[in-house]
């Protein structure tokens, strides 16, 4: 193996293993800002729409991130993350479902959905497929 190759490999494997602890941080800040969810039937309505902005920008950042992280673990070492792909639809339909009960005016739906479904999601990533993606680059 040359050296440019074990070189190129070793910067691959440094920004793949970066980005990995930086999506862990985005994610952890992500829960946070839902755990801090007020009581959305008593806010106002730029406040909802405030939330709800921020929260799709957050959630939307973190998809791109962790779909190039699975692209770099599938590029780099040939394996699949298992439940990334299912993780990321599901994201897909609870996003759905959160501006359908915004367009709604459903308070409680939207609420429930955010710190709910949403955040056990999020969960999900910060149980398991994070660990799965540094369990990759450990092996």
């Amino acid at each position: 193996m040359s050296g440019t190759t074990t070189i190129s490999e070793a910067i691959s494997t440094d920004i793949l293993a970066e980005s990995v602890k930086l999506s862990q941080e985005f994610l952890i800040q992500t829960i946070a800002h839902i755990n801090q969810l007020p009581p959305l039937q008593d806010e106002k309505q730029i406040v909802i729409n405030q939330w709800v902005s921020s929260i799709t920008m957050q959630v939307g950042t973190y998809v791109e991130i962790t779909t190039l992280i699975t692209r770099m673990i599938q590029k780099r070492y040939q394996k699949r993350m298992e439940g990334a792909k299912d993780s990321h639809i599901n994201l897909l339909f609870v996003m759905k479902g959160i501006n359908q009960a915004h367009q709604k005016g459903d308070l409680v739906a939207l609420e429930e959905l955010i710190k709910y479904e949403l955040k056990d999601n999020l969960t999900q990533w910060k149980i398991d497929l994070i660990p799965q993606a540094k369990r990759f680059m450990s092996a």
